[in-house]
Formats: structure tokens, C-alpha cells, sequence
């Protein structure tokens, strides 16, 4: 038995800007997160400069898998949004020759 999907494409295109954004910004997180644990690291001296150096690349290493998977999704879901405007734009066209390429309107 099928079921009817229904999809809003200009809300996952927003939802695809802020993932984007999103991602860009966790990869720059990141780069701040292993800057700043290099400079505590060499900053303090022994066992604690140790433990903060660990510390900065555990939560680059956090961040940048976060930042990854994220513009993962993105790029999963640009996919996606790419391939249901063009498979609604073959449905208009195919219903409506002259519909192809215009902006369908919900009712």
C-alpha cells in the first residue's frame, strides 16, 4: 500500500540554508576549539597543561564530526529538494506543457 507524501520544498530549502550555515559555522568552531587547546596546552605547564591540551582536541574532534555530519545532511537534503522540483516540474510539464519551469501555487 502506498502512501501520500507531502512535501513543503521551500521550507526544506530554508531547513537546508540554516543546516548550511550551521555547518560552516561548527568547522569554525572547531578550528577555534584546536587553536585555543594548543595555546592552554602550551601555556600551563605538567600535568595540567596536558589535561587541557586532551581536553581542546577532544572538543575539536567532537566539533568537527558534528560540523561534517551536519553539512552531510545538508547535502542529503539539497539531493533531496533538487530531486522533487524535478520531478514536479515533470509532472507539470506533462499535465500542463506550458506549466513546466512556473512556480506551483498551493491551494
Amino acid at each position: 500500500m502506498s502512501h501520500l507524501i507531502s512535501v513543503q520544498l521551500d521550507a526544506l530549502t530554508a531547513l537546508l540554508a540554516e543546516l548550511s550555515a550551521l555547518g560552516v559555522e561548527l568547522q569554525q568552531e572547531g578550528q577555534l576549539c584546536s587553536a585555543t587547546g594548543r595555546s592552554l596546552a602550551a601555556a600551563l605547564e605538567g600535568p595540567v597543561g596536558a589535561d587541557a591540551g586532551a581536553a581542546g582536541a577532544g572538543w575539536t574532534g567532537l566539533v568537527t564530526a558534528l560540523a561534517a555530519r551536519t553539512l552531510a545532511v545538508a547535502a542529503a537534503l539539497e539531493a533531496a529538494v533538487a530531486s522533487y522540483r524535478a520531478a514536479d516540474a515533470g509532472i507539470a510539464g506533462q499535465l500542463d506543457p506550458g506549466w513546466a519551469g512556473r512556480v506551483p501555487v498551493p491551494r
